[in-house]
């Protein structure tokens, strides 16, 4: 009965983390245009009140959650400057091998909306959401939730994969050179997370790879 018991938990959490894998995207919706709107007619009242309301409820289901199933402080406090360290290693060497995989693909990462949204009023709102609301929101689901939660009892190699391929194929929705770039970042996250077991040093990660990106894509 207690190993029925442990199953029917184990599978009733990997459906609440489907479900908050996909709630965690609300507040990006901010970051594009709504109907009807142009780079000169922003309705910015409306993004602003979607991203912090949004934020705000989805954080409280999202910590909710991930303290059931994960003890550990989101920000911890020991080994600082050795888990940032990190971060920024891997930040670095997850965008050089995207970086490779875009030259080898002969293709282009920009994306034309997000692109007109980030020269225009909306571009704080969007640079907050790369860089801190997504990371944060992520990476409390796929490493705290997932990884250091509902796949804690597995071995560490295969928590790791299995977070990284979810990440990639939940984000890219199919099989091609994104969805390679993609399983960098998941990687990298993940393993940062089993290196440092600081939440904060993945969220920093993944905030810096986001700057990365926004800049050479939509500054330089």
């Amino acid at each position: 009965m207690k190993i029925l018991k442990k199953i029917t938990n184990k599978v009733l959490y990997l459906c609440l983390f489907m479900i908050l894998s996909i709630i965690i995207q609300i507040p990006t919706i901010s970051e594009g245009f709504f109907g009807g709107e142009s780079s000169k007619n922003i309705n910015l009242f409306l993004h602003v009140a979607i991203t912090f309301f949004s934020t705000i409820i989805i954080f409280l289901i999202v910590y909710t959650v991930y303290h059931r199933l994960n003890s550990k402080p989101i920000f911890v406090k020991n080994n600082i400057i050795r888990s940032y360290s990190f971060a920024v290693l891997f930040a670095l060497l997850s965008q050089i091998l995207q970086f490779a995989i875009t030259v080898l693909e002969k293709g282009n990462d920009r994306d034309l909306e997000l692109l007109a949204a980030s020269q225009s009023k909306l571009a704080p709102i969007l640079i907050i959401t790369l860089v801190l609301i997504s990371p944060l929101l992520e990476v409390m689901v796929w490493q705290g939730i997932l990884q250091g939660g509902i796949l804690k009892d597995i071995p560490p190699f295969f928590s790791i994969i299995i977070t990284s391929v979810l990440f990639a194929f939940a984000h890219g929705y199919s099989f091609n050179y994104k969805t390679l770039e993609l399983l960098c970042s998941g990687i990298s996250y993940s393993i940062l997370y089993y290196v440092t077991d600081d939440l904060g040093s993945v969220v920093f990660c993944h905030g810096l790879s986001n700057l990365i990106v926004y800049l050479i894509n939509f500054v330089f």
